[in-house]
């Protein structure tokens, strides 16, 4: 639908119902500003932009805007901050953030356009100091562990009897300071069937104050699977992993553990692998950087390279044929 309204206030109602005034008084002039990208310096920050050194972004824009309006429009298309750019004349002149582009340039033109964004204040390397309280692999196979249904299989009365009896003895042998023989009784009874998961964390906390972390951890995992709420089987298997290396399995089970029952004993353990994990990230993310940073220079270098081949091939082809019309 279209209606007229005669005198000067003229207005065009469409079906969209939007008003539209057809004077071309009214109507806005827009200019094709041509910006070539003349530098572009990040300040080593990779950005992720299709526009490079030597590229010619055009800029659809009133003539009455100013320097500073054209930045905002620059800005969205290069993703550079105002702040950082420059915008030159092709005779060098500098032209001010209040200066209207009607008064220093013409609809075609070309300007050009430096950004210097300042270098990011980097963060000192992050130092990794040698773990001396890892310690050495272990030698030998972990202890023997119930298979299939023996782990959880009912024990008749005789079978109970049995295993409290290696379960005593255990004991005894270990308040006697024989680790070995408690170690082997308590696998004895262990090994009758359907061990509980304090037994196995038992063993386990045997196994690590002997030195055997691996085997340590491989008893708190069975413990795990009879008790998923464990926090001594979870606290023992942290402790061994700090004494592997597996600082980030370590913080991951003395996190659980300290949820479930807070212990004093392993703050100070549970402090080292936090604070190592945390500086393990940092330097990863440093190098994942740095490896960004350089790869964003070479790609920058790449493009300048074969804008200079573009444009010396460009004055080769004008120059011939200003020979070939000569």
């Amino acid at each position: 639908v279209e209606s007229n309204r005669s005198g000067s206030g003229s207005v065009h109602q469409r079906s969209s119902g939007s008003l539209v005034d057809p004077s071309p008084a009214m109507a806005t002039e827009q200019w094709n500003v041509r910006v070539k990208i003349e530098t572009l310096d990040r300040g080593g920050v990779v950005v992720k932009n299709m526009w490079s050194v030597g590229s010619t972004v055009t800029v659809q824009i009133e003539p009455h805007a100013t320097i500073n309006m054209l930045k905002q429009r620059i800005a969205l298309l290069v993703a550079a901050h105002m702040k950082h750019q420059t915008i030159c004349t092709e005779a060098g002149e500098e032209l001010d953030d209040i200066k209207k582009l009607q008064d220093c340039t013409t609809d075609g033109a070309v300007l050009l356009l430096h950004v210097r964004q300042p270098q990011e204040e980097e963060a000192p390397p992050v130092e990794i100091s040698d773990d001396e309280g890892m310690w050495a692999p272990e030698e030998g196979d972990c202890e023997l562990l119930p298979e299939d249904e023996r782990f959880t299989m009912e024990l008749t009365e005789d079978e109970q009897d049995k295993q409290n009896a290696a379960k005593g003895a255990s004991a005894e042998l270990l308040e006697d300071g024989d680790k070995a023989g408690a170690l082997g009784k308590l696998t004895e009874a262990i090994m009758i069937g359907n061990p509980t998961a304090m037994m196995l964390a038992k063993r386990a906390e045997m196994l690590l104050k002997l030195k055997r972390p691996r085997a340590a951890a491989a008893d708190a995992d069975a413990a795990l699977r009879k008790n998923p709420d464990s926090a001594k089987a979870y606290k023992i298997r942290g402790k061994a992993k700090r004494f592997l290396g597996d600082y980030e399995g370590s913080k991951a089970d003395l996190d659980q553990a300290q949820k479930i029952d807070y212990d004093d004993d392993v703050a100070d353990i549970h402090a080292y692998v936090t604070k190592r994990v945390a500086k393990l990230a940092q330097k990863a993310a440093q190098e994942a950087k740095k490896a960004a940073k350089e790869a964003a220079a070479e790609a920058a270098a790449a493009a300048t390279a074969e804008a200079s081949e573009g444009q010396a091939a460009a004055r080769a082809a004008a120059a011939h044929v200003s020979r070939a019309a000569q």
